[in-house]
């Protein structure tokens, strides 16, 4: 081999190996991205959650010692929030991954929803101190890889057919990543939406007494009466429990049916501008009885503004909720339509 044969060799290999180590160094940072996780925060640290949406109104979860509350820079009001929805935004923020880097361009920016038109949310400490923050932009849906699908299992196959992408990037950062996270059925909720609509919460096998009254009714034995379950002594069924009224067996089908419903009644929304002591002479009212002896107490009142809702009052629910005509007009049914 002569020498000029020798230098270019030398310089063959020389080039490939900076190719090769080029090549390297790049994915290797690039994965490094794709690991990255955007918010490495510690959520028992988060006492607030602001949402900042592009149109100028913000959202503010807060942490207080009797759980969370929403409300609005705007209307300065806060209201017990629904705390699973809470938890489940802090859940997903921490764990977001991301996926590939879509740009690193701020004038990109504009394409992926991450400049003025995007919902920034930041994670706050006891004192109102940033940990974290993201700015949330535009979701896509983009379909997957169907090839070896004879190969896979149809599971794996209905995954491959496509996934939602959310783009996002840090503040005061131009990089824009994609990730597989659904961020935006969360952050595009109102104050009504991050509301806790649950009036109460018990299990039904822990009711055991169900009073039910309808006012304005000449067939009162048939419209107020109530529903007791049976103990052990009373029935000697194993199967489903049953209810007696007035000594009168029911049908487990239409007690269950009211159960489902007075266990764990939820609001379908609020009546803003009413407060509790406005509504007089309901029009239905429920007790329920526990096994501890507790009670809970709904009554319900005609909603001026609305045919198919009923204005509601709870005792130790704050505000008056609506619920929603028809399902409650199954549960006040005359007596006679439960019996067996």
């Amino acid at each position: 081999m002569t020498n000029a044969t020798k230098s270019l060799a030398l310089i063959f290999a020389g080039t490939l190996a900076l190719a090769v180590a080029s090549s390297w160094s790049w994915s290797g940072s690039s994965g490094a991205s794709f690991r990255t996780k955007l918010l490495t925060v510690d959520t028992s640290a988060v006492k607030a959650v602001r949402i900042a949406r592009n149109d100028g109104s913000t959202i503010r979860l807060q942490k207080t010692e009797s759980g969370w509350t929403v409300g609005s820079d705007e209307a300065k009001t806060a209201y017990p929030a629904q705390s699973s929805a809470v938890t489940r935004l802090l859940n997903t923020l921490p764990s977001i991954s991301v996926k590939a880097v879509a740009a690193r361009q701020s004038d990109k920016h504009p394409r992926y929803g991450v400049d003025s038109t995007g919902t920034t949310v930041t994670l706050l400490d006891s004192g109102d101190e940033t940990l974290g923050s993201l700015l949330v932009g535009r979701t896509e849906f983009q379909s997957r890889n169907k090839e070896n699908s004879g190969k896979t299992s149809p599971m794996q196959r209905m995954r491959r057919q496509g996934t939602s992408v959310t783009y996002v990037r840090r503040p005061n950062q131009p990089d824009v990543y994609s990730v597989e996270a659904s961020l935006e059925s969360m952050l595009s909720k109102n104050v009504e939406d991050w509301r806790n609509k649950t009036i109460w919460s018990a299990a039904q096998s822990n009711v055991q007494r169900i009073y039910l009254t309808t006012a304005g009714d000449s067939a009162a034995a048939d419209t107020t009466f109530s529903l007791q379950r049976a103990v052990a002594s009373d029935t000697a069924s194993t199967g489903p429990p049953t209810w007696l009224s007035n000594g009168d067996t029911l049908s487990t089908d239409a007690v269950t049916s009211v159960l489902t419903t007075l266990a764990s009644p939820r609001a379908s929304g609020f009546a803003e501008h009413t407060s509790p002591n406005q509504l007089k002479n309901p029009r239905h009212k429920v007790r329920l009885r526990l096994s501890d002896g507790s009670e809970h107490t709904l009554k319900l009142y005609p909603d001026p503004s609305s045919n198919d809702t009923y204005l509601g009052t709870a005792s130790d629910y704050p505000s008056v909720a609506r619920l929603q005509k028809r399902r409650w007009d199954g549960v006040f049914k005359p007596r006679s339509t439960f019996l067996k």
